[in-house]
């Protein structure tokens, strides 16, 4: 138990880190270099095309190599090289991106393998990133002058991933295989596109959410604070009540507070925070259906965010941001993810017959 919160905590620590280096690297180093709109768009089309879109592969990889540890520090350094290459924007959105991804992966596939088909582990290392994240891009231009520091840091993590967790993870392994076709056909097919559609859908609305409240900056890191005690309780109560009786109660108070929140910072980030609570939900009933692949698994949930964040990065908009919309559009994913965890107790039941 000591062994599995070791890791857990660990990566927790370093997703956290990793996802801040990243928006370092692209507000800090990538934003000045780039110039007009369609320039700035396509290097962060780029980058987010290498850090979520690329972790199918680089999850297919990671489970035939199941050296998860050495896969995540092979992203330490790629996010370490960087920051080295700090004049040449595109490449550093193709380092900083594949640095992410592949931390994401071997990270991911470690807390899945020690997870026994739970979703609170995997709930607490996919939260911290947010915070990461929102301190990567609130004040990158302070941190970017201890640029060597940072670096320095990937590298000391990158050593520590390879020494200290091969020889821990390797109890937990278990021996991913190639994922065969026949796996993904029929009801797994079903259950896989739910979770898909929902992930992408998720993502749209999670970009869209730009309430006016949120430029108030207490308010903006309780927003955050939200988001990461959604993906924590997700998991949690997931485990303990049900993931199909979590994943639709929360998914329909957030679409009432949601929806009402353009004028109650209240209702936001209580909203945001049932709205996460799917996220962990969504991740292991897409592991456990692949269960020898959780490569492939954490890298089919990552190419779904990514296809919901096209349309925002394009500055395309599907969706008003008003009331009615952010209902109907949360309470479609519900019954999306309904089905999808539907077909998956369904399914889990068939195979203990």
């Amino acid at each position: 138990m000591k062994k599995d919160l070791f890791i857990v905590g660990t990566y927790s620590v370093l997703h956290f880190i990793i996802d801040m280096m990243c928006a370092i690297v692209m507000m800090a180093l990538v934003s000045p270099l780039v110039s007009g709109t369609s320039s700035y768009i396509i290097a962060f089309i780029l980058y987010n095309m290498f850090a979520f879109a690329f972790q199918l592969p680089f999850g297919i990889i990671a489970d035939k190599l199941n050296k998860n540890a050495l896969v995540s520090a092979v992203g330490c350094i790629f996010v370490a090289m960087a920051f080295v290459v700090s004049k040449v924007p595109l490449l550093m959105c193709i380092l900083a991106g594949i640095g992410n991804a592949l931390f994401h992966v071997g990270g991911g596939v470690d807390v899945l393998n020690i997870a026994n088909k739970k979703a609170s582990k995997p709930g607490i290392y996919v939260s911290t990133g947010a915070i990461g994240l929102f301190l990567g891009l609130k004040y990158a231009n302070f941190f970017i002058t201890y640029k060597w520091i940072l670096v320095l840091l990937l590298l000391v993590s990158s050593v520590f991933l390879v020494y200290a967790y091969n020889k821990i993870s390797k109890e937990f392994n278990i021996n991913n295989e190639k994922v065969k076709i026949e796996k993904v056909r029929g009801q797994a097919f079903v259950i896989l596109l739910c979770i898909f559609v929902t992930i992408v859908m998720r993502s749209y609305l999670g970009f869209i959410l730009n309430y006016e409240w949120k430029s108030n900056f207490v308010l903006s890191v309780l927003f955050v604070c939200g988001v990461v005690a959604g993906k924590m309780l997700g998991g949690i109560f997931g485990d303990k009540f049900g993931l199909k009786k979590v994943e639709t109660i929360s998914l329909i108070l957030s679409a009432i507070c949601l929806g009402f929140a353009f004028k109650s910072p209240i209702l936001g980030i209580l909203g945001i925070l049932l709205f996460n609570m799917t996220m962990p939900i969504t991740l292991i009933i897409a592991s456990n259906t692949l269960y020898s692949s959780k490569g492939f698994a954490f890298g089919l949930t990552t190419l779904a965010l990514f296809v919901g964040a096209i349309p925002t990065l394009l500055k395309i908009t599907i969706l008003p941001f008003n009331t009615v919309s952010v209902i109907v559009g949360v309470v479609i994913s519900a019954i999306v993810l309904y089905i999808g965890a539907y077909l998956y107790d369904k399914k889990q039941e068939d195979e203990k017959c």
